[in-house]
């Protein structure tokens, strides 16, 4: 065994030999210390660069247990180990009520994803995939309250769905590679049956929250602890993409306007969760919506890789788009996430400024500012979509950061005590920058030659600018209409007169606003239990829709 195979066994084992070094005493006392430990080994396998050559098999695990680091491993484990770690010690350095039960269900859903990731075959992937969903609704019910609890049960009812779709597409494809084999990643998708690769796209769908399949993510992600958001969050949900990757590059060919399809689903989604972010008022629920918006563009993204791959080729500048966004979502994400934790603890009027410095930095970012690492995602959208409208996603982006802003700074402070006394907004924000730095200087290094050249062109440059001077002047219009007309957006109270201090009637567009915010008020009451069986029959009738056309 050399060196690069010893790191790639001991990356995937870190996280279980961490929960087995729980059982001592010392240890059990301060969890949460083992957090960021655990991810350090997958982060320096992931710095030392791929090497698909070095795989290894792990016979007794599973039957075929292959792992290995190629291109595509490596643009997921880089920016995920990172962050892992990263929210990991965050998470040690700031009190959680039941360190030693958070601990275990971190470190079993970290060992789920860094199996998936470095998985060569499916049912390792699928083993790993399995292990980090269901692990995961320890992290979002942490907390226990009413409410986490009910994004528990929506999370579990659908996560159930998706594995059920999947593990019926993973027997399938096995059964047909014959007995005894799990097929490679590797040239999964080619000759695959229709069917089957629809089972898997409602599996990946469902985790990365698509447009239509996103209903368990802004509850999730804004109930869980401020450091399992951000890896829930920059991370996890995009195991879903990596699926959908794995198929594509293995040769999946999407028929009729499938891939057409997937790409205007994408987009519509994008804009639809701004929509619903902008009505929100607390800043973690916006940042969830805000994944969904984001998400909806990695879709759109696939959609494009999709159409390419029917063509014969797909473009180079999609698939480079796609590791760019891992690298600048999941950082910039998990950054505005930390953040989001910091200044609601810290009264320090200079860390508070500071913090929202570089929460305006990484929001820019997300919106596609010109020199940041969205700037290069927006180069790769060009390549399969009109410029003005990549330019309108980068608006309505922009547009819900400014919001999130504006009510994460009006939140009032909730001072909270670190584990060594230390008050938790000060202590933690060198520790914040050094998630913030690498969000904004990490895509521009695993970025090629080309999409950096294209990103820097004047032209470019300029086509970044706009979208967000007008997310500037719309959300200037937006609060000189909330100042001359409060009752935008809020049910009148009712009266039995009028009187002169009642406010004048509402303008059409104004009138437009309140019915939405009513509209998504009641989408938002619907039960768990309804909204889970919902998700089922949308998918029944998709795959109705879906054999009848095939």
């Amino acid at each position: 065994m050399n060196a690069t195979q010893l790191a790639l066994l001991l990356a995937v084992l870190a996280p279980w030999l961490a929960l087995t070094a729980l059982a001592l005493p010392a240890l059990r006392r301060r969890a949460t210390l083992l957090l960021p430990l655990a991810a350090l080994p997958a982060l320096l396998l992931a710095l030392a660069g791929p090497d698909p050559d070095a795989g290894i098999v792990l016979p007794g695990l599973l039957d075929q247990t292959r792992l290995a680091l190629d291109g595509t491993a490596r643009a997921f484990l880089l920016p995920g180990a990172l962050l892992w770690l990263l929210a990991g010690a965050y998470a040690h350095r700031h009190l959680l009520a039941h360190a030693l039960r958070f601990a275990v269900f971190w470190l079993l859903t970290l060992a789920g994803y860094l199996l998936l990731v470095l998985a060569a075959d499916l049912l390792t992937f699928y083993a790993g995939f399995a292990l980090m969903t269901f692990a995961a609704y320890g992290l979002v019910t942490h907390t226990g309250s009413a409410t986490a609890l009910s994004a528990g049960r929506l999370y579990l009812g659908l996560m159930l769905i998706g594995e059920v779709a999947l593990f019926t597409a993973v027997a399938w494809t096995t059964m047909l590679a014959g007995p005894g084999h799990s097929p490679d990643l590797a040239g999964l998708g080619a000759d695959m049956e229709p069917a089957a690769a629809l089972l898997f796209a409602i599996g990946f769908g469902l985790k990365l929250g698509a447009p239509g399949l996103h209903a368990w993510l802004p509850r999730a992600h804004a109930v869980a602890p401020v450091p399992a958001s951000a890896v829930l969050s920059g991370v996890m949900i995009k195991v879903g993409a990596l699926g959908g990757w794995r198929l594509l590059e293995g040769g999946l060919e999407v028929p009729g306007h499938g891939a057409l399809i997937l790409t205007a689903l994408g987009l519509t989604g994008t804009f639809y969760a701004v929509a619903a972010g902008l009505r929100q008022p607390e800043p973690k629920t916006i940042l969830a919506w805000s994944s969904v918006s984001q998400m909806g563009l990695m879709v759109a993204l696939l959609g494009m890789a999709a159409a390419g791959t029917s063509a014969g080729a797909p473009p180079a500048a999609v698939w480079a788009g796609l590791a760019v966004m891992l690298a600048h979502h999941g950082l910039a994400k998990g950054a505005l996430f930390l953040g989001t934790g910091l200044l609601a603890t810290t009264a320090d009027r200079f860390t508070r400024r500071t913090l929202l410095m570089g929460l305006a930095l990484a929001g820019a970012a997300l919106a596609a500012a010109p020199l940041s690492g969205g700037a290069l995602t927006k180069a790769a959208l060009t390549s399969g979509i009109p410029g003005w409208l990549a330019g309108l996603t980068g608006t309505a982006t922009a547009l819900l950061m400014l919001h999130f802003l504006q009510r994460a700074a009006s939140r009032p402070t909730e001072p909270m005590t670190g584990q060594n006394g230390d008050t938790g907004g000060t202590r933690g924000m060198s520790l914040w920058w050094l998630t913030l730095t690498p969000g904004l200087l990490l895509p521009w290094w695993l970025a090629d030659t080309s999409l950096r050249e294209s990103a820097l062109t004047a032209s470019a440059i300029g086509d970044g600018l706009w979208p967000l001077v007008l997310a500037g002047v719309l959300a200037g219009g937006a609060w000189w209409l909330r100042s001359r007309w409060p009752g935008v957006g809020v049910a009148p109270a009712r009266q039995s007169h009028p009187t002169r201090g009642a406010p004048r009637p509402l303008p059409g567009m104004a009138r437009l606003a309140h019915w939405w915010a009513l509209t998504e008020r009641q989408l938002h009451r619907w039960p768990v239990i309804g909204r889970t069986a919902t998700t089922m029959i949308l998918l029944l009738a998709l795959a109705l829709v879906f054999s009848a056309t095939t």
